[in-house]
């Protein structure tokens, strides 16, 4: 229980905090938020006051030179597919039973945490990014690299929906997973995971709330996917597992 409730209060504190303290010391030039505040009214289109300031904080106040060269590669899902296959491989290949019943799993784990995000979720609040209501937002524009969104909104970045994170939620759901299964493992998959998270603010396209909602939702779907990994036995290398056992009985009746 300890092990679980210190999970859960690591998961679900707010991502990046740490991170702001270490990139205000970093910083190189002056706060944008801070040019925003004395230039222009910010118009929050609904957002509370709190929200904003906080994706202030994380986005445009922390902005320094290191942040900017990394933030964009831990962002890169492309990347992170090429990573999660290798370690899928690996699994199947060298991982025993145990490590084939835990690749197997991550496949309707991750599908499930993908499309409850993106397909239910995101549509039925439709809430806009930071990065489509905010002037002055320090935004990773892809190929064109680090832009500053203009003062004024003028122009669409994104056409998704924000609410839940789907990288924050999908992350979450595969390190926090993993970490159950190979218990030593789980701090460093967790700061994996807490860094994609937190990564999806400062490039400017998620709320603090975005990210913690879609780290709670992998948060839930990991446990409960490690709960039925454990109740079926897969945990165990051993040739007989609990789920045999179970279709033994049925076929006795």
């Amino acid at each position: 229980m300890r092990t679980a409730t210190f999970i859960m209060i690591m998961l679900l504190s707010l991502p990046g905090l740490p991170c702001a303290v270490l990139a205000d010391s970093l910083s190189t030039g002056p706060s944008v938020a801070g040019a925003v505040k004395d230039t222009l009214p910010e118009k929050t289109h609904g957002e509370p006051e709190i929200e904003v300031s906080l994706f202030r904080a994380l986005n445009t106040a922390a902005q320094n030179r290191f942040f900017d060269l990394v933030m964009p590669v831990i962002t890169d899902f492309s990347k992170w597919r090429i990573v999660l296959l290798v370690v899928w491989a690996f699994l199947v290949l060298a991982g025993g039973p145990k490590g084939r019943w835990a690749a197997f799993m991550m496949i309707p784990l991750i599908a499930a945490s993908d499309q409850l995000c993106a397909s239910l979720i995101k549509p039925a609040v439709a809430r806009a990014r930071p990065c489509q209501v905010l002037g002055g937002v320090h935004f990773w524009h892809g190929t064109a690299g680090w832009i500053t969104t203009p003062l004024q909104v003028t122009k669409s970045y994104k056409s998704s929906f924000s609410f839940p994170s789907n990288h924050a939620a999908n992350m979450t759901a595969a390190m926090l997973f993993l970490g159950l299964v190979y218990r030593k493992w789980i701090i460093p998959l967790l700061l994996i995971a807490l860094a994609v998270s937190y990564s999806r603010v400062y490039i400017g396209v998620h709320w603090t709330s975005d990210v913690s909602a879609g780290i709670a939702i992998g948060a839930l779907l990991a446990l409960a996917a490690w709960k039925a990994f454990r109740y079926l036995g897969f945990d165990s290398d051993e040739r007989r597992w609990r789920w045999k056992s179970l279709q033994g009985k049925i076929s006795g009746h």
